[in-house]
């Protein structure tokens, strides 16, 4: 998962590189987002009992839904006050810089929650 999260990285140029070198770079995200994200299900089914899978998986999709919800709400106020100062690159790099260093920061605590990626055992 590592690998996906450091190849999600170059997109922290799209706001400098060409039209064609900025649709590969954001091509590249999207397949490494892709690979993340089938790996993180797995994951999780390969971590927790049957009986919790479902739950963990519903848990992330609401935390990802609150995400999806503030996510846009965000990016409109952060992309108007440079455009206010006139330098709307200036909030894209912003916003390519938070979702290019987010699979590395859900990565460490992946690993600081589960270092071994061993099984988990639940109390009944």
């Amino acid at each position: 998962m590592f690998i996906y999260a450091c190849l999600v990285l170059p997109i922290l140029a799209v706001t400098q590189a060409s039209d064609w070198v900025a649709v590969f770079l954001i091509g590249l995200a999207g397949a490494a987002h892709q690979a993340w994200s089938a790996n993180l299900f797995t994951t999780t089914s390969d971590i927790f009992p049957k009986r919790a899978v479902a739950s963990l998986v519903g848990i992330g999709g609401m935390a990802g839904s609150l995400g999806g919800i503030a996510f846009p709400l965000y990016t409109g106020k952060l992309l108007d006050q440079f455009k206010a100062s006139g330098n709307v690159t200036g909030g894209y790099a912003v916003l390519f810089g938070i979702c290019g260093s987010a699979y590395l920061l859900a990565f460490a605590v992946n690993h600081a929650l589960s270092p071994k990626f061993e099984p988990v055992t639940l109390n009944d």
